[in-house]
């Protein structure tokens, strides 16, 4: 095997990647030169070819065949597996002839039955039909490509343990004219899902039976050649659902590649006593559940997830006949729109969803859940949400589906950094990391993908001793291994021994990816660029298209920010950049590409670049006009996450969010901190309140934005340590509108943009009473407020409304004892003026209503708006009180009290006087208080 087609085969995967891959590239023709026998196959591989038993060795015989594809180039192949039962064959022919240009093939099977989104499949051979005849010589014929399409029924074909393939708009009228389709690879979704083996001889000739490719998977040795002739080992996913699914990873020459949780390269060496509950969870008698998988970034709980859909996709030892599990991790971004969710209730086989993120995908949970809730029977559904915390979502999701039909206790699994390496020491897990990670490199190399600048040397092959300087800080998992993959590839290039942080290797080793992508495009690689364009692509993502190219503009502006923009940048290159970047890590799932990682080694080469820029890279990036506002929602998400790791990335989204309020604050202080943990949205949100204040420290700072900025991140401090969703939810994310023009003057002198209108429909934040430190300035649209005190000349005041934390509780006593009060004071004077000697007066009938809309308007003007100081507004409510007792004083001469007059006023004072103070508190509690701050 030559370098340079290894090189070429290499550059042309990475640079393609799956989307590029026709089934039609894929197809071969394959002929038995030794009995008139031809047939099609499938290239799985470069070099490897699937196909039909009975084209490649009838009657058992096993010598070499031609394998020719449709640009006839040809090569002899040979068995390396074959079952005859099954009627399916694997061969292996030269890679540098056949299939150079084409990555390995994924896995699929067919899952559910759901009519209403039923996928189409297709499939490309050489069948009798097509053969024609050579112009210049009618005597010879030769085969042609066919490609069909068509829709693979469940049940059509199951009981012969078969797919039926029934032909949308094809019909030969014979069974005879499909000879040669035999060994046709049939597609689903881009997963080869079978093999076609014969044509039923009714349905004049629109049905093909296909051996499925789960069949295959579970014959002996099977998946043992795929591994060794393709370098990694298969993964058997749904292909009708990979609409909704995640994708497992792609080989690349990457770090990202190795250590994905879902390439599985270092096997699980703990939480086996996990890995139990949830297998026996998943097994219970219940038709749907859902509970939650929690503990911090990086300590396995992906990989454990993979490890038990790995554990449930196998026959029991009890049932070796019983078909297995399916499943796999729901897509943020589903490839199909809008999502089929339906498709989940209507599975073949038990099913296990993953959803990684929980915390933030509260909305799509909801309609999965919601789809399944719906559902009668079927088969066991398991909904398994993974979080780093489960504090802040999972006690109100449990909650409101607490008695349905699909969740039981709920009960959380826990996962602590200790119980990744519970079955072994560090040292033997450092070791084991480094062996499976040379295993996996050395089986990748040799099956056409070149993974370093030099050989492995007889060193790499054995597990070095564990060294104690090379032990990670913390406790995660990852970050072990990490440390064991910098260590061999180390080994494997000597330009990264100079570098002693595994985090610098790594990355080291990415930007040698980067550079093989950049140059196979003929560009020059600029390192720094490279860095920075793939910090921005970590942290804002794309969903799609026109996100990633507005990323790579971002990125271009932030990267060259400070020269002189003397013309705008060239678009043709843009375009490259964003090319090449959706070509280093391609997407799983629908969005447009996806991000370094793992989040460890991702937050690492963001720092770098963060600290490299002086500390404006993140503070330029996140408030960019051309990010959209999901893409600055995730930026924060992904910087939030790190804070734990990465301080300093906090401290640049912190800088970042003060400047910028308008774009940045609502996000980071309302959506971001609610879908983190406590103990991570608490210092992420006092960092904010730091900045925010600094900010407002400066001279050109806006009071009015500044008063907002820090009421809304007061807001959700109480929030978080509260839980009050009511007071959350009334907080204003508006921010105040901002005057266009300062110089503007009214004919009294005085700038008018320091004037309230009391008109104005929309009033703004400002700064709350010094004795109300937990007060919140909220702005209400819509609302016309009372003139306020006259300012003094050259002064300004601007209108707030204020509302102080009260809970439910309390705010359900007070409005109790203001209605009791009011009641009391209705019944106490309404029967001195209706049923004492003073009744023939009529003045005394207007006596009840008087006092009761005195206590009204004094609950009312004194709770909701801010009173000036001055003698009548101080005097009023004691008069109303005084009055109120002396009515009660004749009310207890009416029923014979003969107690001492100031002694009775005294006691009727002390029982109004808390009963008014009710009353104005619970007004203030409902609606809040309308108050003037002075701006200066």
């Amino acid at each position: 095997m030559s370098g340079a087609w290894t090189r070429s085969l290499l550059l042309l995967q990475v640079c393609n990647g799956r989307a590029g891959v026709s089934v039609e590239q894929r197809t071969v023709e394959v002929i038995n030169p030794h009995v008139s026998m031809f047939g099609s196959g499938c290239l799985v591989a470069p070099g490897v070819v699937l196909t039909a038993h009975h084209v490649a060795c009838p009657g058992g015989d096993i010598q070499p065949v031609t394998v020719r594809d449709r640009a006839g180039r040809t090569a002899e192949a040979e068995v390396v597996w074959a079952d005859a039962a099954l009627d399916v064959v694997l061969l292996s022919t030269d890679r540098s002839v056949l299939g150079t240009d084409l990555a390995v093939v994924r896995w699929g099977e067919l899952t559910c039955d759901y009519p209403a989104v039923r996928p189409m499949c297709t499939m490309t051979g050489f069948p009798r039909a097509m053969r024609v005849a050579l112009p210049d010589d009618p005597q010879t014929f030769v085969p042609d490509v066919k490609t069909v399409d068509g829709h693979i029924k469940p049940a059509t074909g199951s009981r012969g343990g078969h797919y039926g393939f029934e032909l949308s708009d094809v019909s030969t009228g014979s069974a005879e004219l499909w000879r040669g389709m035999s060994g046709a690879g049939a597609f689903c979704h881009d997963m080869l899902v079978g093999v076609a083996t014969f044509a039923s001889d009714h349905w004049q000739g629109g049905l093909l039976y296909v051996m499925p490719a789960a069949r295959l998977f579970a014959s002996p040795g099977f998946t043992n050649a795929v591994t060794s002739v393709t370098g990694m080992a298969p993964q058997l996913q749904p292909a009708d659902l990979s609409v909704l699914f995640t994708d497992v990873p792609d080989p690349q020459l990457s770090s990202s590649y190795l250590l994905h949780a879902r390439s599985a390269v270092v096997p699980m060496s703990g939480m086996i006593g996990q890995l139990d509950t949830l297998d026996a969870w998943c097994r219970t008698s219940r038709s749907t559940d859902i509970t939650a998988v929690t503990g911090m970034g990086g300590i396995g709980k992906t990989r454990l997830m993979t490890e038990l859909l790995h554990r449930l996709a196998q026959p029991r030892s009890e049932q070796p006949t019983a078909r297995g599990w399916t499943g796999g991790f729901l897509a943020d971004t589903p490839r199909q729109q809008p999502p089929p969710y339906g498709m989940l209730a209507t599975s073949k086989y038990s099913l296990l969803i993953a959803v990684d993120y929980a915390e933030t995908r509260r909305s799509q949970i909801d309609q999965v859940l919601d789809i399944l809730a719906a559902r009668r029977g079927g088969q066991p559904v398991r909904v398994l949400l993974l979080a780093r915390g489960h504090d802040n979502w999972w006690p109100s999701l449990r909650l409101a589906r607490q008695g349905t039909s699909v969740i039981s206790t709920g009960t959380p699994v826990a996962i602590d950094p200790a119980d990744a390496l519970s079955n072994t020491s560090t040292e033997s897990a450092f070791d084991d990391a480094k062996r499976a990670f040379n295993e996996r490199i050395r089986a990748l190399r040799n099956a056409g993908h070149e993974w370093a600048t030099s050989p492995l040397t007889p060193d790499t092959e054995e597990g070095g001793a564990f060294s104690g300087t090379e032990k990670p800080d913390d406790d995660k998992v990852i970050s072990l291994h990490m440390a064991a993959l910098a260590e061999v590839l180390t080994t494997l290039n000597d330009s990264f021994a100079c570098r002693e942080n595994p985090m610098d290797v790594l990355i080291a080793h990415e930007m040698s990816y980067w550079r093989r992508i950049v140059e196979a495009r003929g560009l020059f690689f600029d390192e720094k660029l490279m860095r920075t364009l793939v910090s921005v692509q970590t942290v804002t993502g794309a969903s799609k298209r026109s996100d990633a190219r507005a990323a790579v503009a971002a990125g271009f502006d932030v990267h060259y920010s400070g020269f002189p923009n003397t013309a705008p940048h060239d678009g043709a290159r843009l375009a490259a950049y964003e090319d090449i970047l959706t070509a280093a890590y391609p997407s799983g799932d629908g969005a447009h590409w996806g991000t370094m990682g793992p989040d460890l080694l991702g937050a690492a080469l963001v720092a770098e670049v963060e600290e490299a820029s002086d500390q404006q890279f993140i503070e330029q990036l996140l408030p960019h006009s051309y990010l959209s506002p999901e893409q600055r929602h995730q930026g924060l998400t992904v910087i939030a996450r790190a804070t734990p790791d990465q301080p300093a990335l906090a401290a640049g989204a912190a800088r970042a969010v003060a400047a910028a309020p308008q774009q940045l604050l609502s996000l980071a202080a309302r959506t971001v901190a609610a879908e983190l943990d406590p103990e991570v949205a608490r210092p992420w949100l006092l960092g904010l309140q730091d900045a925010i204040t600094e900010q407002a420290q400066q001279p050109d700072a806006d009071p009015q934005t500044s008063a907002w900025a820090a009421g809304v991140v007061s807001a959700s401090l109480t929030h978080l340590e509260t839980g009050l969703e009511d007071y959350f939810n009334a907080v204003d994310a508006i921010p105040p509108p901002t005057e266009p023009d300062s110089g503007r003057h009214n004919d009294d002198g005085l700038d008018e943009e320091d004037v309230d209108d009391p008109d104005e429909p929309e009033a703004h934040w400002g700064t709350g009473d010094e004795d109300e430190p937990e007060s919140e300035q909220i702005a209400d649209p819509g609302e016309t407020t009372p003139p306020p005190p006259a300012p003094a000349l050259g002064r300004s005041l601007t209108a707030v409304r204020v509302r102080t934390i009260t809970s439910p509780a309390a705010r359900a006593v007070l409005t109790s004892v203001a209605l009791a009060h009011l009641t009391l004071v209705a019944f106490v004077t309404g029967s001195v003026a209706y049923f004492s000697d003073y009744s023939s007066q009529p003045i005394f009938w207007l006596l009840p209503p008087f006092m009761v809309l005195a206590h009204l308007n004094v609950g009312f003007f004194y709770g909701y708006r801010e009173m000036p100081v001055a003698l009548a507004t101080l005097l009023l409510p004691p008069v109303i009180v005084v009055l109120t007792a002396a009515l009660a004083l004749m009310f207890s001469d009416m029923h014979g009290a003969r107690l001492n007059p100031f002694v009775l006023g005294a006691a009727w004072a002390s029982i109004f006087s808390p009963g008014l103070l009710a009353l104005t508190y619970a007004v203030r509690a409902w609606l809040g208080q309308i108050r003037y701050v002075d701006d200066q």
